[in-house]
């Protein structure tokens, strides 16, 4: 066994830690955002925004190992459709105690209260 292959694998984890957690922040900074506008969760929120960041980081993990064989530029729409769906994934899954779904509340801001 080479000297430095512990550092190498070592530095390869770091910078894999690094992206997962890089990839997180979207949804993160859409949770602080939902939590300011929509504080309506009731308990849920107990649940919800640990599972949220649970599920999102499983799937930046899964496309981490998967595609990281990939070129430049298909690597690039990839992460940018996972980060979009990490993004999804958190507004579907934060819960509303009493007033209609997050879903629906934004869609009435945007498209029909205007």
């Amino acid at each position: 066994m080479k000297k430095g292959l512990g550092k190498e694998i070592k530095m390869k984890s770091t910078i894999n830690l690094l992206k997962v957690i890089a990839a997180l922040v979207p949804s993160l900074i859409l949770i602080f955002y939902l939590l300011h506008h929509f504080p309506n969760t009731g308990l849920g929120r107990i649940i919800a925004i640990p599972f949220i960041f649970v599920v999102n980081a499983i799937l930046i993990t899964i496309g981490l190992i998967f595609f990281h064989r990939f070129n430049n530029p298909a690597l690039v729409s990839i992460w940018i459709t996972i980060i979009l769906l990490t993004l999804v994934i958190t507004v579907l899954i934060y819960p509303q105690e009493y007033d209609p779904s997050v879903i629906n509340q934004m869609w009435n801001m945007v498209f029909i209260r205007r």
